[in-house]
């Protein structure tokens, strides 16, 4: 029927192909914008390649199989390329900034060259057969893969049960490692923020298929979306001092702000 809306999906297979198949569209309408250097495709790209990934993640249990490990490794080449290209325009922002203009004065052109650099890099990766290759196989995949002939009852499981179950898990596992912030090295902040992150993506693709999602983990997203924010800031000014060889103005002030904001985030609520 025409204007008849389509019905949210109910099953655990159904979701994650929904999702799946969203990203990869969002990935490929990009692409033309990404080899032609615009940084918000290029974050556009990258972002909807985190989602999948996360996707992944989260019904890990009904969806890998022998195909999924080397896919798996393709996505990472094209994640590390994409990576690659929105770092330097990050760099590149922060040096335009007011309060970083006249310090980053020197450092311009060179942030300049390396954004060029690695524009050119990820052209040639998404206009190489590797990637055509690897955005073929992924859909075949997510149609036709042989996770489409395992285990039954979880992919008829139901989505809001399973999903329930799977956010308390990934909450439970930020929250602790929320409550020893300050013993946590680099890595182990990388991969905190890296959690937050797939919560973040997550939550927002089950919302998307109007999932029956509980408060409490409604409430978590919003500690997680702080959480990402304020390390990936962190991590931001780090790249950036790197870049210039040199501290940014108040670079320790900016420091410690950044991971009083992500402490502040875990002390507003209670699991």
């Amino acid at each position: 029927m025409p204007g008849h809306a389509t019905a949210p999906p109910r099953d655990c297979q159904t979701a994650f192909q929904k999702i799946a198949t969203d990203c990869v569209h969002l990935i490929e309408r990009n692409r033309r914008s990404a080899i032609a250097a615009d940084p918000e495709a290029i974050h556009g790209m990258r972002i909807e390649l985190t989602r999948l990934r996360a996707a992944v993640r989260f019904f890990s249990p009904m969806v890998k199989d022998e195909v999924w490990l080397p896919l798996r490794k393709e996505l990472r080449w094209l994640n590390s390329s994409l990576g690659n290209a929105r770092d330097p325009d990050v760099t590149a922002n922060y040096t335009r900034r007011k309060r970083y203009r006249s310090w980053a004065k020197g450092s311009r052109r060179e942030v300049g060259r390396e954004q060029d650099k690695a524009h050119r890099s990820l052209a040639r990766t998404l206009t190489s057969a590797r990637y055509e290759q690897l955005i073929v196989t992924l859909n075949h995949w997510l149609a036709k893969g042989p996770w489409l002939e395992h285990d039954q009852r979880l992919r008829s499981e139901p989505i809001d049960v399973y999903s329930q179950a799977i956010l308390r898990d990934w909450r439970t596992e930020i929250w602790q490692k929320g409550q020893r912030l300050r013993t946590l090295g680099r890595k182990q902040l990388h991969r905190l923020r890296i959690r937050c992150k797939r919560y973040r993506y997550i939550l927002a693709a089950l919302q998307a298929l109007h999932v029956n999602i509980p408060q409490q983990d409604l409430s978590f997203g919003e500690t997680a979306k702080q959480v990402h924010r304020a390390l990936g800031d962190l991590r931001d000014l780090k790249r950036l001092r790197k870049a210039a060889r040199r501290r940014p103005p108040h670079y320790r002030k900016s420091r410690r702000k950044l991971l009083g904001q992500t402490e502040q985030a875990f002390r507003r609520r209670h699991r």
